[in-house]
């Protein structure tokens, strides 16, 4: 017999995190609980088999003040590129966790309700995917063309689901970075505030409704934090204790923000002991592998000091764990995600000097130590992904000692783009990498200043990349032949 357990949709997701062929990691957000404050928020998740009313799993976990009343659950047991359904939800109660009826045992009426499909093997031979960043909140062109549009930062989410719905092979969605603005539109200073920002921008109805379905995978830059942040903030002798302190607080509160909206529902949360208990996360770099292809997603904000000799923009320990990486499959399909373009640079000086020196054009030496480490070692098939410069482009880079080594730059930038970007003369697409002497920048494309996303596919040796704008109109297309 199945007991009806009314239960409240999450107010914010359900989100489809880490997804594997046999795994899932579903996320929300409850709400504080009404008085009497002796009662707690738990989550309630389900999964079931597609077309079915029966639950086939079920959990329980709590939702915390500390966490904005956020938190993820993860079911194991699954099959290889299958549909599931599942329902999620969320109640009060001062009974703790163990007294509450089994959760395969209820129909959960009134919980948010979606589906997804878990990963196909890993190995095989198909992948497509979407990804993109910078969902900026100030208007672009499009709104001062068009005054008046009502779905600001959304509509282009609508045009990924069309896809979808469509009948297009989407296997995950990748977000770049700068998932919030939290500098502008609604400035953020505290953990409160901070948590304001991540429901206004998670609950617009398409983004909502696109995240409840398909496997996501986040990183952040800058605007998660502040404006081109890096972490000498916290130590720079040149700043009063006032200053480093405030800039501290700060920090704290973003990151923590950042955990309990991104974090939690991606592979750099690792559960360790009793299910739901205890949440580890001592790195925000994390990896995961998806059909054919691996991909290694940087944190290249957390660990950067610009004023460090020579700057650093990842970690030693994040460098060696990238090189590892590498190592492990030096042939097959691999994608670095940073959240800052690997290159081309922006040709900028004077004032503008900074703007440039916060992407990888800033920290040349480990650019370098990065390249010369997959020249020597043999490494092939490797595409960096990122965002932030609010357009989106392709690029080449090639040795010259080694003509056969090359490696991909995609850029794809902006879910929502502002008005004013930065105009292709800016980049330099020709010509030796600055800083180097090895390695030149041999073809490029692709150059989109409009709010867009990007879908990848793969067909060995190629990797087809589309350009598609707000509205779905193929802007761009190429074949990048990986192997030539």
């Amino acid at each position: 017999m199945t007991i009806v357990f009314p239960v409240k949709p999450v107010t914010v997701g359900p989100i489809v995190g880490h997804t594997t062929a046999r795994t899932v990691r579903l996320w929300g957000r409850g709400a504080p609980p009404p008085l009497p404050a002796s009662q707690r928020c738990f989550g309630v998740a389900q999964i079931l088999e597609a077309g079915s009313t029966t639950p086939a799993q079920g959990r329980y976990f709590k939702l915390l003040p500390e966490d904005d009343y956020t938190g993820s659950v993860d079911f194991a047991g699954l099959e290889p590129g299958r549909s599931y359904a599942y329902r999620l939800g969320y109640f009060f109660s001062e009974s703790d966790q163990h007294q509450l009826l089994p959760p395969t045992a209820v129909e959960l009426q009134g919980a948010s309700a979606s589906a997804f499909r878990t990963q196909r093997e890993q190995g095989g031979p198909e992948l497509s995917f979407v990804f993109g960043s910078c969902r900026h909140p100030v208007p672009g062109i499009e709104e001062l063309v068009n005054v008046g549009l009502p779905d600001r930062g959304d509509r282009v989410f609508r045009t990924i689901l069309d896809q979808i719905e469509a009948g297009v092979p989407t296997d995950l969605l990748l977000m770049t970075g700068d998932q919030i603005y939290s500098d502008l539109a609604s400035a953020s200073q505290t953990f409160s505030q901070y948590c304001a920002n991540y429901r206004r921008s998670f609950t617009m109805p398409n983004l909502r409704r696109l995240l409840a379905r398909v496997p996501t995978y986040m990183t952040l830059d800058d605007h998660e934090i502040a404006d081109n942040w890096s972490m000498d903030r916290l130590i720079d002798p040149e700043l009063t204790e006032e200053k480093r302190a405030a800039n501290k607080k700060l920090f704290l509160s973003a990151i923590e923000a950042y955990r309990c909206y991104q974090v939690v529902h991606g592979p750099a949360l690792e559960r360790k002991g009793e299910q739901g208990a205890t949440n580890l996360i001592d790195r925000y770099w994390y990896t995961f592998q998806a059909g054919p292809a691996r991909f290694f997603v940087m944190d290249v904000r957390t660990e950067r000091y610009r004023k460090a000799q020579p700057p650093q923009i990842i970690s030693e320990r994040q460098q060696r764990a990238l090189q590892e990486w590498l190592l492990a499959d030096r042939e097959g399909l691999k994608f670095i995600v940073s959240a800052v373009p690997f290159f081309p640079d922006l040709k900028l000086a004077g004032w503008a000097l900074g703007e440039r020196n916060d992407k990888w054009a800033g920290f040349q030496h480990q650019r370098q130590a990065l390249l010369d480490f997959m020249r020597d070692e043999g490494v092939r098939r490797t595409v960096f992904l990122s965002g932030d410069v609010h357009l989106s482009l392709w690029s080449e880079l090639k040795s010259l000692s080694r003509p056969g080594f090359r490696v991909h730059s995609l850029i794809s930038s902006a879910f929502s783009a502002p008005a004013i970007v930065a105009p292709e003369f800016l980049f330099e697409t020709k010509g030796l990498l600055d800083g180097q002497t090895d390695y030149t920048l041999t073809r490029h494309g692709g150059y989109t200043p409009v709010s867009n996303f990007t879908r990848l596919t793969w067909k060995a040796p190629a990797l087809h990349m589309e350009i598609f704008d707000r509205k779905g109109k193929r802007l761009h297309e190429v074949s990048l032949n990986l192997d030539e």
